[in-house]
């Protein structure tokens, strides 16, 4: 969760407030002017089956301009905000590509959890194993690079 100011949470839902969207596509800052259309999507249960591990999946869908994109773009970092509050909306990696007939292209990217969608198997451990060593060979397994941080107050 975010911290934001009581004058933020007062904002946001203001007609008259601007919002910043800011898209990089490979850590580089995409020109707002070319961007058309940005959609955020969330999708809970999509097999309508409530299990252990199960989490939102965001998805995003944008129109933006072919010169825009850079010759690689399979990584997409999304931040919105006002003033100078920025929230992170999140990492994305490449899903779809769209041609447009009008120099645009419309990109469908999906949070980076979807490499978690896979039956998992752990018969290659070392029982009995920690939870950590579990998380670890999970990680491994999906492909997805395992971070800590600690939270000290």
């Amino acid at each position: 969760m975010y911290q934001t100011s009581e004058q933020y949470k007062q904002l946001v839902y203001a007609d008259s407030t601007t919002h910043l969207l800011n898209i990089y596509i490979e850590g580089e800052k995409v020109n707002p002017d070319h961007i058309f259309n940005f959609k955020v999507s969330h999708t809970l249960l999509a097999n309508d089956e409530f299990t252990l591990g199960s989490v939102t999946a965001k998805s995003i869908e944008m129109r933006i301009y072919k010169s825009s994109l850079p010759n690689q773009y399979h990584n997409f970092y999304i931040e919105t905000g006002i003033e100078n509050e920025i929230v992170p909306i999140g990492h994305f990696i490449l899903d779809s590509i769209n041609k447009n007939d009008d120099d645009t292209i419309t990109i469908k990217a999906i949070d980076p959890m979807v490499k978690f969608e896979f039956n998992y198997d752990g018969s290659s451990l070392n029982y009995p194993a920690t939870m950590l060593e579990v998380l670890q060979d999970l990680c491994l397994k999906a492909g997805v690079e395992l971070r800590f941080y600690f939270f000290f107050k």
